[in-house]
């Protein structure tokens, strides 16, 4: 009996495979990294594309596209320049200074600006959670859990309100979350 489940384990073994992820490609499943030192804005723009609809792109498709429609000479962008670059890319965006009651609202990823020192504003993807965090999609850094407290240190601090871009999914995206659902239920009834 003892030889059997020694066997059996060991085949068992021989079947098994172990996916290894290191930290940090964890890290960056869901972020497009910025290459370059000061555009973070065209990584962010990429990041929550990817977050809310089918197409991929990267930080690379979104720099050209700038370039092309001569939005922007430098990697660095402001918020117009974003809400600009997503008009051409076929999505309707909003910009807002919102408070952080109205933020607490809001459970869909968002672009906002935050700053560490003025003269450097970073844009990053924030989505947030019911509790007391928020994701992050930073550029430089990867995805992260933040408190709401640590966030707003950095979002709002002054407590007037932070700056946020809602980007609003292409109906085609919603309609192919809506079949995907729908035909998950119909396949299991």
């Amino acid at each position: 009996m003892a030889k059997i489940l020694i066997l059996l384990l060991l085949v068992q073994q021989l079947n098994s495979q172990f996916i290894v992820s290191s930290y940090y490609e964890i890290r960056n499943k869901n972020v497009v990294r910025q290459n370059y030192e000061e555009s973070c804005g065209a990584a962010s723009i990429a990041t929550i594309l990817n977050l809310i609809d089918v197409k991929r792109y990267s930080e690379n498709d979104i720099l050209q596209k700038l370039k092309q429609n001569n939005i922007v000479n430098t990697n660095m962008i402001s918020f117009m320049d974003i809400q600009r670059t997503l008009e051409i890319l076929g999505y309707r965006s909003v910009g807002y200074q919102i408070n952080r009651g109205i933020f607490n609202h809001f459970k869909i990823p968002i672009i906002v600006k935050i700053e560490n020192d003025p003269r450097y504003p970073h844009f990053v993807v924030a989505m947030n959670y019911d509790g007391d965090y928020i994701k992050v999609f930073d550029p430089n850094f990867g995805e992260y859990i933040s408190s709401k407290e640590q966030f707003y240190k950095l979002w709002d601090k002054s407590n007037n309100g932070g700056y946020a871009l809602i980007v609003e999914p292409k109906i085609q995206f919603i309609f192919n979350q809506i079949d995907i659902k729908l035909n998950g239920k119909l396949i299991d009834n």
